[in-house]
């Protein structure tokens, strides 16, 4: 039987997609997309599409008729250099593009196929986190079965917290732009399928998401935005971020999310928190179209211009994390490089890099870290913990490790007319618990939370409606055990979105800015009691029973 919130919420989704000016959906994907399943075997990328774009569709700057299968990296051009498509099985592609150009059959298309299957996603947009909740004895069966044992090469009692962050969302810098959709960029907007500048009847923006910010969709270029986040950072007791980024170059939106990067660097450092970066390879495959289209050479001087750029502005930081006096770079991957090419690419950089590798994939990096693995079905509590269990023990007698925790997995790929990657039920925060507690008894150098905001697969512990402000209470209790005299409370968590409204909104007084100011400086550098003065002189309140989050009215 079909489902019929998930057949009406699919039917919605193909109005807008198909009614655009009677013609076909336009689907611009910027996107990172990041699996370890997707990564274990590569279908040849960077395709244009075959034969072209058909007549009718020259203002169009892709078309998307067919689910492509894992979109490894979806930044393909088409034979028009300025296009960006959505590359996939081109021959159905193709006779789907020549044949089928009438709506009604666009239609018969789509939607016959998936009410006999019943292949909606279950989880509406913003809707119910769980909705199959995950029982309790399949966690006290999961705690039971965790066997992480305690290395005895490391001894770190406090790791670092670091935060995976990604700087690529683009949206509303304040109220007057909200109903803008020009500012909304691709990761707000699941690349055109969805419109932000529409509100639900729950007062939530349409977002490429299923989780939603306490904030509304934001913009990664707004002051207040970053000062937001890093207080949150602080008061949870997070000690810093590691930044999914692209390397320096203006191609893409790299150069966006390198600004963005810089702009939050600025307020961590402000902030006295660390920072560290995960350089994704890939992007040789996402600024080329695919591998065979790099000119000779090209890509290796690229690789040493990204590491170049980082030498000379980030490396030598005092705020930049260093393990073994090395500056940290992460990767997720290699993709790309061989070790042959990273080992020329390291040759120009002194003191070398300290290279973090995904889940062992170079036998030569000089640490690992892990990640949800995803492999498209829904992982069940024991698959989890074996995976745990497995990667741990393989990094039992290894110096150095960053260890990873994350919440569940949610994507939203089902919205935009895309397959789903799985799901791990969040479970009222039970996932998060049992990821950190395996990582923490593997006595790591550094605790990854992956991630702080990667909306579109719902790995977030950035406060949504959904979610509340579970995992930073959780990490903030932490802190406590390690640092008996961390001063901040659940409550003071809850400030940083009120001062947020009143400066998103505009609604903040001279004398309410000036508080504000004093309150992020005086948490800044760590003067816990500055803090509550300023936030009681702004007149704000805060209250762990309330969330009040910022919706559209």
């Amino acid at each position: 039987m079909v489902n019929n919130a998930k057949f009406f919420r699919k039917l919605e989704f193909l109005k807008k997609f198909f009614m655009k000016n009677h013609n076909f959906a336009v689907c611009e994907p910027k996107v990172r997309w990041r699996k370890i399943a997707r990564l274990a075997s590569q279908p040849k990328v960077g395709q244009p599409l075959a034969g072209g774009l058909p007549s009718g569709l020259s203002n169009n700057p892709a078309v998307f008729l067919i689910p492509p299968p894992p979109p490894h990296d979806l930044d393909v051009y088409t034979n028009n250099a300025s296009w960006r498509g959505c590359f996939g099985r081109d021959a159905l592609r193709a006779k789907a593009l020549k044949n089928q150009r009438s709506l009604f059959s666009l239609f018969v298309l789509f939607i016959l196929p998936l009410v006999v299957s019943g292949c909606f996603s279950a989880l509406p947009p913003g809707g119910e986190e769980n909705p199959e909740p995950v029982k309790a004895e399949d966690f006290e069966a999961a705690y039971a079965a965790l066997q992480v044992y305690t290395p005895s090469n490391r001894e770190q009692e406090r790791p670092l917290i670091m935060a995976h962050y990604m700087p690529w969302y683009r949206g509303p810098s304040d109220k007057s732009r909200e109903n803008t959709k020009s500012v909304y960029g691709g990761h707000w907007t699941g690349w055109g399928a969805l419109d932000p500048t529409r509100a639900r009847s729950d007062g939530k923006a349409e977002i490429f998401a299923h989780q939603y910010p306490l904030t509304g969709p934001y913009d990664q270029s707004a002051l207040c935005l970053l000062e937001y986040q890093a207080a949150l950072f602080k008061l949870a007791g997070i000690d810093g971020v590691i930044f999914d980024w692209y390397g320096s170059r203006d191609v893409n939106d790299f150069g966006e999310i390198h600004e963005h990067t810089k702009a939050m660097i600025a307020v961590l450092k402000r902030a006295d928190l660390r920072f560290a970066v995960c350089y994704e390879d890939n992007t040789i495959n996402m600024e080329y179209g695919g591998k065979e289209n790099v000119p000779a050479g090209e890509a290796l001087e690229s690789g040493k211009e990204v590491f170049r750029w980082m030498r000379q502005n980030w490396f030598a930081d005092s705020a930049y994390a260093h393990l073994d006096g090395r500056p940290v770079v992460m990767c997720f991957g290699p993709q790309y490089f061989s070790q042959a090419q990273w080992e020329n690419i390291f040759a120009e950089t002194d003191p070398r890099p300290f290279f973090v590798d995904l889940m062992s994939r170079a036998n030569w990096a000089d640490a690992t870290y892990n990640w949800p693995a995803m492999s498209g079905k829904k992982p069940v509590y024991p698959n989890l913990v074996n995976d745990l269990n497995g990667f741990y023990k393989g990094q039992k007698d290894k110096p150095r490790l960053i260890a990873s925790a994350w919440p569940a997995f949610d994507d939203a790929y089902e919205d935009i007319g895309q397959n789903s990657y799985g799901d791990l039920a969040y479970a009222d925060g039970e996932t998060f618990k049992l990821t950190f507690k395996a990582a923490l008894d593997s006595r790591p150098d550094i605790i990854q939370i992956a991630t702080w905001n990667d909306y579109g697969e719902g790995t977030v512990i950035e406060p949504t409606v959904e979610r509340g402000y579970r995992e930073l209470e959780y990490v903030q209790d932490k802190r406590k055990e390690w640092d008996g005299d961390f001063p901040y409370t659940k409550e003071d968590i809850r400030v940083p979105l009120e001062f947020y409204k009143l400066q998103y909104l505009n609604a903040a007084t001279a004398s309410q800015k000036t508080a504000i100011a004093g309150a992020y400086d005086a948490l800044f550098a760590d003067d816990a009691a500055g803090f509550r003065a300023a936030v009681e002189r702004s007149g704000v309140t805060a209250s762990v029973n309330d969330l009040k989050p910022l919706l559209r009215k």
